[in-house]
């Protein structure tokens, strides 16, 4: 074998495993990595109305009278009746009535459910609220809209951007 033969073996057999490893991905020409402003105006202009909501929940927590607390994530609460035997908790099935409000004491639903904890079948709120309960408890339960049903609201019975009052009775 001559020298040039075996430069150009060496040289196809570099280009033959050259060529069997992948090409590596590109981004699409539509993901860069810039930062979207009206997603960060929308952020902002709903954080300072979440502000605004703690607030007035705050006012109107002080103006019933009532031992309300305030949980980590930004619900108030009373337990009004302990119940029995360990808090609910996640996987659990949990049986309660409950009354949804308004602000204004306006009665919107009153409603028998069945649910799992953790699921996410009822609102945050709601969920996270019923977590501090045990069997046969009640408690009210005031929720702002951010933990609530949101920006949007839920059909004709709850508008957007509105706080509630949920009356729940554990039943299990």
């Amino acid at each position: 074998m001559s020298k040039l033969q075996y430069v150009l073996t060496i040289i196809a057999i570099s280009l033959m495993v050259l060529s069997c490893n992948k090409q590596l991905p590109q981004l699409p020409s539509n993901k860069g990595n810039g930062v979207d402003q009206n997603t960060v105006s929308l952020l902002a202009i709903n954080q300072n109305l979440a502000k605004k909501e703690a607030a007035t929940l705050k006012k109107y927590v002080q103006q019933t009278n009532k031992a309300f607390r305030k949980s980590d994530i930004g619900f108030w609460y009373i337990i009004d009746k302990p119940g029995n035997g360990s808090l609910i908790k996640d996987s659990i099935e949990c049986k309660f009535i409950d009354t949804l409000m308004l602000l204004n004491g306006k009665v919107l639903q009153i409603d028998k459910k069945q649910i799992i904890i953790g699921k996410k079948q009822v609102v945050v709120g709601l969920e996270e609220g019923l977590k501090l309960m045990k069997n046969g408890a009640s408690a009210t339960f005031i929720i702002p809209w951010y933990l609530g049903y949101g920006m949007k609201g839920y059909g004709t019975l709850i508008p957007p951007y509105t706080s509630l009052i949920y009356k729940i009775k554990v039943l299990n």
